[in-house]
């Protein structure tokens, strides 16, 4: 038996919808369906089901099922077919009707598509389309040999890199300087009153102060993203003399109750905390609410009042909010994973293995994604030694116009 629950629809009005579906083990399995009768659409069911979401997380499933769901639209409003029927029957799109397609996906709700989304959905389009040539894969007519199949798919990934506008780079997020850490901890963090008692700023609810200071510590110190974060279990916490978190890959825990699922993206690792860190989480672990966790209601570390797991956007809500009390904005998430990253990357990058320790910490499972860091370290290191030279070059020119 399983539940269904609408997670978003495409346009209005919306011929197709994307539903998740929550199986019994717990997995979330996105589908399309047609939003009139609520029937999967087939090729693309299979395609999900039977292929992509052994690749991805259920989350990026679903935003690849809606690139989907605006193919089969243009499909039956503009080509003047239903998709289903044509891909089974072992026809693929034409040069042209794929150039009609894409001209389409520029604009989205109204809105022009910027260069890096564009490009996403046309991969996400030409993966379906390659994997939906092989009839074995998607069900119908097998009209293509084998080296037919193989030119075919050739074609398509050629065609593809044509109509790609080449996203450019992202925008530096810029690491957090010591004076914007400092200011949150003030704006945030716990203080001793004239007592010797610890006490937080009343800036969050009194259930919340404790926790979400802890949760931006343990993002800052550990580098780790929000899905990371938000996934962290009372068994990811270290035993007796060890001080290493665990950051563990569970999708569909059948234990999450969160509508929106937390994604762990990164590999799994073993991340050492502080000593103040791990004293930090123990104090919010033993102190009776308010002030400390609500147990016994989620193996989840950060809960709410009720002792339900933090859900996305309240996580989303909780690092605004800290940008906005300390008055360091924009703050995100992702904010304080570049400026571990950036650190790191200053501490292991004159270290022959310094590459390798940043990608285990940081969980990359392509070197490439850490290779940036060390690179900016790198530079930085090159543009104060050439300062230094220029420094003491200018220095010896004026000792030797001062030497008799």
């Amino acid at each position: 038996m399983t539940t269904t629950e609408v997670v978003s629809k495409v346009a209005t009005p919306a011929p197709f919808t994307v539903l998740n579906v929550v199986l019994d083990s717990g997995e979330r399995l996105p589908c399309l369906v047609e939003s009139a009768t609520w029937l999967p659409v087939r090729v693309a069911t299979r395609w999900a089901v039977r292929y992509r979401r052994y690749r991805v997380q259920s989350s990026t499933l679903a935003n690849n099922l809606r690139v989907l769901a605006r193919v089969y639209r243009w499909a039956r409003g503009s080509a003047g077919y239903d998709l289903d029927n044509h891909l089974t029957q072992g026809q693929s799109l034409r040069n042209r009707e794929i150039e009609s397609l894409v001209s389409t996906l520029r604009v989205a709700d109204g809105h022009a598509l910027d260069t890096g989304a564009f490009d996403q959905h046309l991969a996400v389009i030409e993966d379906f389309l390659k994997w939906s040539l092989d009839s074995e894969s998607r069900g119908g007519r097998s009209v293509l040999s084998l080296e037919q199949l193989t030119a075919e798919r050739g074609r398509l990934e050629q065609l593809f890199r044509s109509l790609r506008v080449g996203a450019r780079p992202p925008a530096r997020i810029e690491p957090l300087e010591d004076a914007n850490i400092a200011a949150i901890r003030h704006a945030i963090g716990p203080r001793r009153d004239s007592g010797g008692h610890l006490t937080f700023p009343e800036v969050f609810s009194s259930h919340a102060r404790l926790r979400n200071w802890l949760m931006f510590e343990v993002a800052l110190e550990l580098g780790i993203r929000r899905g990371e974060l938000l996934k962290l279990r009372l068994d990811s916490l270290p035993r007796a003399a060890d001080d290493g978190i665990r950051i563990l890959r569970r999708p569909d825990d059948p234990h999450d109750s969160r509508a929106k699922e937390p994604a762990v993206k990164t590999a799994e690792r073993v991340i050492p905390a502080s000593r103040e860190l791990l004293r930090a989480v123990q104090v919010y672990l033993t102190s009776p609410p308010p002030v400390g966790r609500v147990s016994g209601k989620s193996p989840y570390l950060f809960v709410t009042r009720s002792g339900s797991p933090v859900s996305i956007d309240t996580a989303d809500d909780i690092i605004v909010a800290i940008g906005r009390f300390s008055g360091v904005t924009p703050l995100s998430w992702h904010r304080l994973r570049h400026t571990w990253a950036e650190r790191m990357a200053e501490l292991f990058a004159d270290q022959p293995n310094g590459m390798d320790r940043l990608v285990y910490l940081g969980g990359w499972t392509n070197p490439l994604s850490a290779r940036r860091y060390i690179q900016r370290s790198l530079a930085k290191q090159a543009k104060e030694a050439l300062r230094g030279y220029h420094q003491k070059l200018y220095e010896e020119a004026a000792n030797a116009e001062h030497r008799p």
